[in-house]
């Protein structure tokens, strides 16, 4: 190691000591008094210690930062693990900042300059805003940049500077509208811009009952609950975070962003209701606002006969179980695809959480709808499946068919496009060629769904569909016989692909089965993943999965 490199890591070195020691609590340093970021500098250096002062008593807000210091606050913010490996630049060998270089290396933030960390270079404003798009996940967003300067910032950091500016995360830019890209970053703009992203930091484990007003982000490793409060931003979990964040009784305004491998649990007291009629009992039961051309009995169910809806004339005799739990059709006027649908459920039975969808479609899956999101079925709060947009990116990048689906719990026809919207947000960073489902269900008298009037669940299952197909996707629509005899005004959604659910196991229904809604369906739902009632599995997944066919009409 030569001199001046030798001299460099021993500067560093003290540095670092002098950054993260927290000599000055509460913020209460000799050179912060009045400055423009005090408040933020209070709040980050002395309650949470992610940007600490110095030992002769000084903050030193106006002091530059370099890029190894400024990867090193972020390593420590979201805790990060995993290394690239060590030869990923020529000048990190040995230095203090090489671990956490390679860490935001390996998470897609500090890509370097021509195979250089460049450590002791000052990070500049728009490498900073760069940095932390990426660490927190932002999408980009494309248009022209409402700054003086605007055309001097290089392309890779246009589009994470849109988005903080629209986000009001950015509010350091003086009366000349300049935003200074190639200046470097100040110690005060670091703090003040975690400060305009991030409302309340969990750092700990533990159970936490007070009201967050904006974005909460959780950084303790083993996870943390929440409960009985409001959140009324998003819920940010760190890429570090391996345990669970239980929601106990939680209003969440935003939307759940996982940034790692943490789990979300989200769990709703139910309250005490009153016990209502269960509809599907009665197959007298009347729904004077259907003007339907006749009536027939499905079993319990009062079935709305419509003339201009194609009926299911799919039998017994056109299924069999193959000998591995499969069921195959023999209808000779409908070709049929295998498939698969995922949530979270699936990727926690599977090591590292992860499915292996190169195996999935060796196994034979022609398409595979993946949870995206769910609406609360007490609460109502919209939350994103954990692992929804890596389902979709694996499934994607192995050859199969991919497709989404959304949980709903809409009670209002607002609450329909809000999730239709949700979906598309996603959707805007992850290519599908697959259809969008709205899933909407009754369950039990607990769920805030199950009492609602049957135009208002139809004008909501409409709602979605429109918007989605607004949006260049094919909609579909799931419905069991409850929903769609009882709920659903079947003329209304007629434009829409249905896919019903009827749960067919080869160890208790041997004989053979099929399909038995009174209106041909497009997919069929017939085996869950639930444990206890069946064994079919598909390679690349731990366990049952749910089993889908595709029904596609000959020509």
């Amino acid at each position: 190691m030569g001199k001046n490199r030798l001299t460099k890591r021993i500067l560093a070195l003290s540095l670092a000591a002098a950054m993260v020691l927290p000599v000055w609590a509460r913020a209460a340093y000799q050179d912060t008094a009045g400055h423009w970021a005090e408040p933020a500098i209070e709040k980050w250096s002395g309650d949470y210690h992610i940007l600490n002062g110095y030992e002769d008593g000084t903050f030193r807000p106006d002091a530059t930062i370099t890029r190894g210091a400024f990867a090193g606050i972020l390593s420590r913010f979201l805790k990060y693990t995993k290394e690239a490996d060590a030869s990923t630049f020529s000048d990190t060998a040995g230095d203090y900042w090489e671990s956490d270089i390679l860490k935001l290396n390996a998470a897609g933030v500090y890509l370097g300059n021509n195979g250089q960390a460049l450590i002791y270079h000052n990070i500049s404003r728009q490498q900073a805003v760069t940095m932390i798009g990426r660490a927190f996940g932002l999408a980009e967003t494309e248009g022209e940049l409402p700054y003086a300067d605007g055309y001097v910032v290089q392309d890779y950091a246009k589009g994470y500077l849109l988005t903080m500016y629209n986000a009001g995360y950015i509010t350091d830019v003086g009366l000349d509208r300049c935003f200074r890209p190639e200046t470097p970053i100040t110690r005060a703009e670091v703090v003040n811009l975690l400060n305009s992203m991030i409302s309340e930091l969990f750092q700990d484990s533990g159970t936490y009952t007070e009201n967050v007003e904006g974005t909460a982000l959780v950084t303790a490793v083993d996870g943390a609950e929440f409960s009985n409060l409001t959140i009324s931003g998003d819920l940010i979990l760190a890429p570090g975070v391996t345990g669970t964040v239980t929601l106990r009784d939680v209003t969440l305004t935003g939307t759940v962003r996982n940034l790692g491998t943490g789990i979300v649990e989200t769990i709703t007291t139910p309250q005490e209701q009153p016990v209502e009629e269960q509809p599907a009992e009665d197959p007298e039961r009347e729904y004077p606002w259907i003007e339907a051309d006749r009536t027939a009995v499905d079993g319990n169910y009062k079935v709305s006969v419509y003339d201009d809806l194609e009926r299911n004339t799919l039998t017994a005799d056109d299924f069999y179980w193959d000998d591995r739990g499969r069921l195959v059709c023999t209808n000779e006027d409908f070709r049929t695809r295998f498939g698969i649908d995922v949530s979270a459920y699936q990727n926690r039975r599977c090591p590292n959480n992860t499915i292996d969808w190169e195996a999935v479609a060796d196994d034979g899956v022609d398409f595979a709808m993946i949870r995206v999101g769910l609406r609360g079925y007490s609460g109502g709060t919209i939350l994103s499946d954990a692992f929804g947009t890596q389902n979709i990116d694996g499934a994607m990048e192995a050859g199969i068919e991919t497709g989404v689906y959304f949980f709903s719990q809409a009670i209002t026809v607002e609450e329909a496009i809000e999730e239709a919207d949700f979906v598309l947000r996603i959707l805007e960073e992850h290519e599908i060629d697959g259809p969008v489902a709205y899933d909407w269900e009754l369950g039990t008298t607990s769920y805030r769904a199950h009492s609602l009037a049957p135009e208002i669940a139809t004008a909501c299952a409409v709602a979605f569909c429109q918007r989605i197909e607004e949006a260049g996707y094919q909609p579909i629509v799931y419905m069991g016989k409850e929903v769609g005899y009882n709920k659903y005004n079947l003329p209304q959604l007629q434009d829409y692909p249905i896919w019903f659910p009827e749960y067919r196991y080869p160890v208790s229904s041997p004989e053979r089965v099929y399909p038995s809604f009174y209106y041909q369906m497009d997919y069929w739902q017939f085996c869950d993943g639930d444990t206890r009632y069946t064994t079919a599995e598909v390679n690349g997944i731990t366990g049952p999965v749910d089993m889908n066919l595709q029904f596609i009409r000959r020509k």
